[in-house]
């Protein structure tokens, strides 16, 4: 599979896989994230939306696609209010991804991204779990913090701790989405901020799986 450009920058930063570090040189205020990348060689079409009601038969569905193309680089992002059923159900794709040898990337709020978190570390793959905080580790809740004490990859962002957790939070799913090939977004219809990440996304010629909870 071929590497993209950014994804090789973010593979020479050491100080990137371990917990408490930063993301080396990168400032928000300073340094523009790109808007372009080297197409993953996905298939055809190249960018491919889906928009469905999430269940368990559309989760099952979506893995064995997952399976047929090969080990890819994953995102998952989502809605921090969703049911124990749905954390469920994330937990058991995150997992599924996982040992199957694809890498999970995630950020560290609770509901979604924390039961992405819990099911890529069932697997038992440490290299292949990567989550990025929007903040300092310190800026996370207790119940986050926890957690993150058993993710091996552990990215987080002090330089943007002075500024809202929402505008902190897009800088970081763009971080995101520029090292992986495939979105899947868990969210509401109003779940501004995951809506955003799914758009940027599209924009970067990701696939992305978008699964409603409403």
């Amino acid at each position: 599979a071929s590497v993209s450009s950014s994804e090789q920058a973010y593979s020479d930063i050491p100080s990137a896989a371990r917990r408490g570090n930063d993301v080396g040189g990168f400032d928000p205020l300073k340094d523009k994230i790109p808007t372009k990348r080297e197409t993953a060689n996905v298939g055809n079409p190249q960018t491919a939306v889906k928009t469905e009601n999430m269940n368990i038969e559309k989760v099952l569905a979506e893995l064995q696609a997952i399976q047929a193309q090969g080990p890819k680089k994953y995102c998952i992002l989502g809605t921090r209010h969703c049911s124990l059923l749905h954390q469920q159900i994330v937990e058991l794709l995150a997992y599924a991804l996982v040992l199957s040898g694809n890498h999970v990337y995630t950020s560290g709020a609770q509901g979604t991204n924390a039961a992405a978190i819990r099911g890529a570390l069932r697997a038992i793959k440490p290299h292949l779990l990567t989550v990025v905080l929007p903040q300092s580790m310190s800026k996370q809740t207790p119940e986050s913090q926890e957690l993150l004490q058993d993710v091996t990859n552990v990215v987080t962002m002090p330089q943007n701790d002075g500024m809202p957790l929402d505008m902190a939070s897009r800088i970081c799913n763009s971080h995101l989405l520029n090292q992986t090939d495939h979105l899947i977004s868990i969210a509401f219809h109003e779940s501004k901020t995951v809506i955003e990440a799914s758009r940027e996304a599209q924009k970067l010629d990701l696939l992305v799986t978008m699964l409603y909870l409403d």
